[in-house]
């Protein structure tokens, strides 16, 4: 069976990337595929942040510690396209939309989107994710109830409504995934 390409694939090195790249081509070479070499990119770590499959990767130093740890976060784009998804679900022109409906839509959304990206150092960003998602909310019951006050919509939609009254979705906000579930 002949596969055309190998598509995603991160290698992390120590030291020197000459020779891990060499064995890379030649496995690559063994299955029949080739590496495209202007795709190609070598980033230094501890210098800079690469992103891969929606993720934001790079070194950073514990404050807690002092020592080095592999940071890896939803991106920028992963975070924009999450946020500009809820925001279309909860426009103004969807007020006529069933409000079980649209709920159930931003709920599946945001439920996947957590499902891929909880993990690691995550914390910040799903509290971003989290709060566009009950703003959004709240707004679009403040347009669907004539509520021009914003004091007065964040009073009637309090959080408390928001998850108990109307079933949203919680967006976790502390790391789905640490070092202490490796060993169990």
């Amino acid at each position: 069976m002949r596969f055309p390409r190998a598509t995603h694939l991160v290698i992390v090195c120590r030291r020197g990337v000459e020779k891990p790249m060499e064995v890379l081509r030649r496995v690559l070479e063994r299955l029949e595929l080739t590496l495209n070499e202007t795709k190609t990119k070598i980033v230094n770590t501890f210098e800079g942040k690469f992103d891969f499959l929606g993720f934001s990767i790079g070194m950073n130093i514990s404050r807690r510690t002092g020592k080095r740890y592999a940071h890896v976060q939803p991106s920028k784009k992963s975070l924009k396209a999450i946020k500009d998804r809820v925001t279309v679900l909860t426009k103004r022109e969807r007020t006529l939309v069933p409000l079980d409906r649209i709920v159930g839509e931003v709920n599946v959304t945001t439920r996947g989107w957590v499902g891929y990206f909880h993990f690691k150092n995550c914390s910040d960003a799903m509290k971003h994710v989290r709060a566009h998602v009950e703003q959004r909310l709240r707004t679009h019951l403040c347009k669907r109830h004539k509520i021009r006050d914003r004091k007065a919509g964040f009073i009637k939609f309090d959080n408390r409504a928001l998850y108990e009254k109307y079933g949203l979705y919680k967006v976790p906000t502390t790391a789905g995934w640490t070092r202490a579930h490796a060993l169990r």
